[in-house]
């Protein structure tokens, strides 16, 4: 038992180690460098080709990497070709300067997001073996605990390095990281699964096979509009005040190491917390009951930075909103996760379905800049909240077999 809670948070690890390179970290690398928040959520879009990985999930599932694959197996070469991409992406990215030519930023953050797309699509047969119906919750729990682990790692480390030394060193120790993690990943478990190998087999026809016949299938399922409905807007609140909140956090006047400490460290920290959370609450109350209950507490949470607007620069009080939000956002992520457990039975419609969720990240990130200079602050905390209204309505028109 315990290896196998140990593994799958490994897998979460793997999963949330790169990804804040391109979002978070880069964030606070932009306001650093005085750009604007308008500029700051547009600057989102650099993560579009994350979106995209649907689109290379047949060939993942289908086709053998060279050389790559003979020695290792199908998923461990797709694997390892990923890892040396996101390297060389971060790489390229520690070497650019953003406010004298930002193309190699934009190439090099690009070149991350295809890599860390591909990774993330080998990785989910990974997070399903040994998945049970009973068992969603918890494997969803471990995943997200082991996402926010390797989360934490990269964001704590890099602001760090940042701050005492520069943006450069920080992405290069980061790429480091991610060498080691590489590394790692040769021992873990493989799925049971039997690869077709046939020479005559056509990129038609695995397209066929592997992506629109999986398709096919989940929008024929009872409520797959509605699926896809809380899918894309379900964590839309969640989206825009991750992105604006840490930056308001900024312009209140907490340095990189107090953010690094309270919102990163303790912060992530306490989402674990909250992934245990929400794993017991899904085994007590089932997961839609739990989705909605616990969104909702998480959207009361993000009312409580209009105390921030009023005191100031305060770090007992950033603490105790950061416990809030972090131990209901961890639920709420735990729960998410569970919910695509239970509606995507196979890698296509995971990659389909999580493109869906990215794009609707990409949407309401980018414009969350745009709606914090509009509205002010005080009215942003207050409206953003209110997004959360459509999923409780979808949350309650749908069921789930032997899960709720």
């Amino acid at each position: 038992m315990l290896s196998r809670y140990l593994s799958k948070i490994f897998i979460g690890i793997c999963s949330g180690i790169s990804f804040p390179l391109t979002i978070t970290i880069l964030d606070y690398w932009l306001k650093d460098l005085g750009i604007s928040n308008t500029l700051i959520g547009l600057f989102s879009f650099i993560h579009w080709p994350f979106m995209l990985k649907f689109l290379w999930g047949p060939i993942i599932e289908n086709f053998d990497i060279p050389l790559l694959s003979k020695k290792m197996s199908r998923y461990k070469g797709w694997m390892t070709c990923s890892y040396i991409f996101l390297i060389l992406g971060i790489v390229i990215m520690a070497n650019s300067n953003p406010t004298t030519n930002v193309f190699w930023l934009i190439f090099g953050a690009s070149l991350v997001a295809i890599a860390d797309g591909c990774k993330n699509i080998v990785l989910y047969p990974y997070q399903l073996i040994g998945k049970k119906e009973d068992s969603v919750g918890f494997i969803a729990s471990c995943v997200n605990i082991g996402n926010r682990l390797g989360s934490i790692f990269i964001k704590v480390s890099t602001l760090y390095v940042a701050h005492f030394f520069d943006w450069r060193t920080a992405y290069l120790s980061a790429a480091l990281m991610i060498f080691s993690v590489m590394v790692i990943n040769f021992v873990i478990e493989e799925p049971h699964k039997k690869f077709e190998n046939r020479e005559d087999f056509s990129l038609k026809q695995s397209y066929l096979k592997s992506f629109f016949l999986p398709i096919k299938r989940f929008l024929k399922s009872e409520h797959s509009a509605k699926f896809l409905a809380i899918v894309g807007l379900y964590k839309a609140a969640d989206f825009m005040m991750q992105k604006m909140s840490r930056i308001f956090c900024i312009e209140v006047g907490f340095s990189k190491i107090e953010i690094a400490n309270i919102i990163q460290f303790y912060g992530s920290i306490t989402v674990i917390i909250g992934s245990f959370l929400g794993g017991y609450t899904i085994k007590k109350l089932g997961l839609i009951r739990s989705m909605r209950l616990i969104l909702t507490l998480h959207a009361i949470s993000f009312l409580a930075y209009l105390l921030l607007t009023e005191f100031g620069k305060e770090n007992t009080l950033l603490t105790m909103i950061i416990t809030f939000e972090a131990l209901s956002g961890g639920a709420v992520t735990a729960c998410f996760i569970a919910f695509f457990y239970t509606i995507a039975a196979d890698l296509t419609t995971y990659a389909v379905l999580w493109a869906l969720y990215e794009f609707s990240s990409l949407i309401f990130m980018s414009v969350s800049g745009i709606f914090a200079n509009f509205l002010g602050w005080k009215l942003f905390f207050c409206l953003v909240p209110m997004l959360v209204i459509p999923n409780l309505i979808l949350l309650r028109k749908i069921q789930l077999k032997n899960i709720c």
